[in-house]
């Protein structure tokens, strides 16, 4: 028990003399601990979320064993989607997979229930859940007979927060009938709380059937009859022990015997991709990048630490020495600098913990809109513990050198010694600039990253996009089915026209899909007077637009001329406009105004006319700015209103002041629609690089990061050589040295560690920044602009972290120097 008592009683003498230490050197102490909480707030802040959205298993029964099915066409960098005809083929041909499912994604209005809502659904193979393995928490699952029209209502499935937020979590809403879009459908069930797909950052609110797309519009067959009409996306599950490889082989079969079965479709290939994969898509290097850069930035942050803790260790070693001198054992003193790391150690913990929860905060904030499951992202206790681990285990070896160094034998030596720190062995000396050097070059390596992104940011925001986007709001409308084709058209005319006499409206128009928005529609077009294959026929982006479209939208119109009312009457001739791509890719520098083609979209049973091209228009970036221009066409709503259409409005004002005006037009027509995803065309062109700016950003931070660190550590090593070598350079002065030079030599010292870091960080920069070849735009992974800029940027600041201690031992007096013991 006494024992005991003493041991306590020691540590909590051994605290209190640490913390009197700290608070004697609070500069060094405030140092560290922003050194710690920076490599361990920032670590477990971005593993945190890549682990959320990356790596943790996806929420389904064995997960590992989903994946998408894709089809592909040469040239297409856009996902294409799958015909209900070839999705069957599919499911009844293949022996690799458990099961198959198709979904898609749809807008729904739930209406009877008090204010109209807007719902984000899903529309689904009966299967889904089952090929998912998770079935409804409440009620039942979708049977197969429910892809078929069967009855008057559809079936629908319920997610967990919309029957708790809506209903109120019902224990009887299973058999209640829900108006959506006008239809009645039937609640069979609920999903359990944390079942989400797809899986997107805006979750899914409820489910139905395929036979939601099983009816005929004006005489035409449902879209589920049409091959050609690629629109649905397939997820399936292995079967035990079969490979992607193998089911890649299998399916590659398949699709290549329905090529040959039906000709006259566009040729196409497969492709298997892991459904934990398709989730992250085109962020999965870009999130790797940015974890690699964090784990640099933790591995600056020690080596920071180290050379922190070894500079102050080279001043503290005549005070160890006296200490042992005096009776003092080691034991007693690596307890006393233990005592001073683990206050260190818990002071910069608590604040990387804090440092993590605003980081991931602040992370969720600015990711991109389409990263999936980064809401879910919470602190990686793991992680945590791991880069704690890391950064303390750094704090306590190296803060404990002075006690293991403190050996009897060296006592007289180190007394004697000069100086007020004592001495510092050329070992210990090399250590510190090597650390400084691989610090200089990390954070090398982290800017010249930065700046490639920056670069390409910057060029990305350059790009022209084909419209005027300022002062331009839009929203969708989604018409439920008691609107025929002509009361959709009649609706938008009085819409539009009600809109542009709004005061504050300069021009309105509709248009179906808008620019940048990722809901493009892509067909084949045949081309009067030539003849070839169905297969082989070109591929255009169909617009669907009402009159004053390109006006409305700055489009200049390069030859011919707009749509007009004439164009909307019934029995009009069916034309079209076509964008600068097209006319050139397909009429090779003739007039194509004129001239017929016939997209491969019809609205009724008479099948798709040819249309007369009236006009052509300027570029418009359809599939993100960094993308290609594509060939485009534009077909006037009246003659084919089958799209569910997006008002556009320029107005003089400020666009958000003019939404509440254009939901009174809207309702003033129909009381029962919601104004859905109302944004201004400079937020389409802000999201479709947003990320783009999310990895500049993210890649700037830690590089700024690194870049001050290193500053800090570079000042802290220069600044104890001064300390160090005050007498050395008062003997210099007084012996006839000039101060200048005196000056000259400290900050000759450490710009060369700066240069030789520099150098060290350009060559493994060079080989390293080729991994984020695919992230950047208009500038190459080894611009020379940005690999000149960076290293000149850190040597200069490499300079002025070594001209303050310079500057400071060059006003040495030499006879305080020669008595400075």
């Amino acid at each position: 028990m006494k024992g005991t008592n003493e041991m306590f009683t020691n540590l909590i003498q051994d605290l209190r003399y640490a913390l009197r230490q700290l608070r004697k050197n609070a500069g060094f102490a405030a140092v560290a601990v922003i050194t710690l909480a920076l490599g361990i707030g920032a670590n477990t802040a971005v593993f945190s979320v890549v682990d959320a959205v990356m790596l943790r298993p996806l929420p389904f029964h064995d997960p590992s064993r989903l994946v998408v099915v894709k089809p592909t066409e040469p040239g297409r960098r856009d996902d294409i989607g799958v015909s209900y005809p070839t999705f069957l083929d599919w499911r009844a041909q293949n022996h690799v997979f458990e099961g198959l499912s198709v979904f898609r994604t749809d807008d729904f209005t739930l209406t009877g229930q008090g204010t109209p809502t807007h719902l984000t659904g899903a529309i689904v193979s009966a299967n889904l859940f089952s090929v998912l393995g998770v079935p409804p928490a409440v009620g039942r699952d979708f049977i197969p007979e429910e892809d078929q029209p069967i009855g008057a209502g559809l079936p629908i499935i319920l997610s967990h927060s919309l029957w708790q937020n809506r209903f109120g979590s019902d224990p009887k809403i299973v058999g209640q009938s829900l108006t959506l879009d006008g239809q009645t459908h039937a609640v069979v069930g609920v999903m359990p709380v944390s079942f989400q797909f797809p899986v997107q950052r805006t979750p899914v609110e409820l489910w139905t059937t395929i036979a939601n797309d099983a009816k005929s519009v004006n005489g035409s067959p449902p879209i589920t009859a049409q091959r050609g009409a690629g629109y649905l996306d397939v997820i399936a599950r292995l079967k035990p022990l079969v490979t992607v490889d193998t089911a890649q082989t299998e399916m590659a079969g398949i699709q290549s015997g329905l090529n040959r079965q039906y000709p006259e479709n566009r040729p196409k290939g497969i492709s298997l991709v892991p459904e934990a994969d398709a989730v992250v898509g085109d962020m999965r290097r870009g999130l790797f990048i940015l974890l690699g850069a964090v784990g640099l930035v933790l591995l600056i942050a020690c080596a920071n630490l180290s050379n922190l803790l070894l500079a102050r260790a080279t001043t503290r070693h005549k005070e160890i020495s006296v200490r042992t001198a005096l009776g003092a054992t080691r034991w007693m003193i690596v307890r006393q600098l233990l005592a001073e790391s683990a206050l260190l150690a818990t002071a910069g913990g608590a604040a990387g913990l804090g440092l993590a929860a605003w980081g991931i905060k602040l992370l969720t904030a600015l990711a991109p809109g389409d990263l999936p499951r980064i809401t879910e992202s919470g602190i990686n206790v793991q992680v945590l513990i791991f880069t704690a681990l890391v950064a303390v285990l750094t704090s306590i070896l190296f803060g404990v050198i002075p006690a293991l160094q403190a050996a009897k034998p060296a006592l007289a030596a180190s007394l004697n010694e000069g100086g007020r720190g004592g001495t510092e062995t050329v070992s210990r000396g090399r250590l510190r600039s090597t650390l400084i050097v691989t610090e200089t070059a990390l954070a090398m390596i982290l800017l010249v990253g930065a700046g490639l992104l920056l670069r390409s940011l910057l060029d990305l925001g350059k790009v022209d996009p084909g419209f005027a986007k300022d002062h331009v709001v839009t929203f969708g409308l989604d018409l439920p089915d008691r609107y025929g084709q002509p009361q959709r058209v009649a609706f938008y005319r009085s819409l539009l026209e009600q809109v542009r006499t709004t005061p504050g409206v300069r021009s309105a128009s509709a248009a179906f899909p808008l620019p940048l928005s990722a809901d493009g529609v892509k067909t084949s077009f045949e081309i009067e007077g030539r003849p070839m294959k169905r297969s082989e026929y070109p591929v255009t982006a169909l617009h669907i637009i009402d009159r004053d479209y390109f006006h409305t939208l700055g489009v200049p119109l390069l030859s011919g001329r707009e749509f007009n009312l004439q164009d909307d009457a019934a029995g009009a001739m069916p034309v079209v406009i076509i964008s600068e791509t097209l006319a050139r890719q397909v009429f090779h520098g003739e007039d194509p105004v004129g001239r017929r083609i016939k997209p491969g979209i019809s609205s009724g049973s008479s099948g798709e006319p040819m249309r007369v091209v009236v006009g052509v228009v300027g570029d418009v970036k359809a599939e993100g700015l960094a993308a290609p221009s594509i060939p485009e066409s534009y077909v006037p709503y009246a003659q084919l209103p089958f799209a569910p259409m997006s008002v556009v409005v320029r107005t003089d004002m400020a666009p958000g002041n003019i939404v509440p005006t254009l939901t009174r037009e809207v309702q003033s027509l129909d009381d029962a629609l919601p104004l859905l995803n109302i944004k201004t065309l400079d937020e389409y062109v802000s999201d479709s690089i947003v990320g783009t700016r999310f990895e500049a950003l993210l890649l700037g931070i830690f590089g700024v990061l690194a870049f001050l660190l290193t500053a800090v550590g570079l000042y802290g090593v220069i600044s104890y050589t001064v300390v160090q070598r005050t007498r050395e350079m008062g003997i210099r002065i007084a012996l006839g040295a000039d101060r200048i030079a005196i000056l000259g030599m400290v900050v000759r010292d450490g710009t060369l560690l700066a240069c030789t870091g520099a150098l060290v960080g350009l060559a493994a920069a060079f080989i390293l920044t080729r991994l984020m070849a695919s992230l950047l735009f208009g500038v190459g992974p080894t611009d020379p602009l940005t690999f000149l800029c960076v290293p000149v940027a850190l040597i200069a600041v490499a300079v002025l972290a070594s001209y303050v201690p310079a500057r400071r031992a060059a006003k040495v007096d030499p006879m305080v120097a020669l008595r400075y013991e």
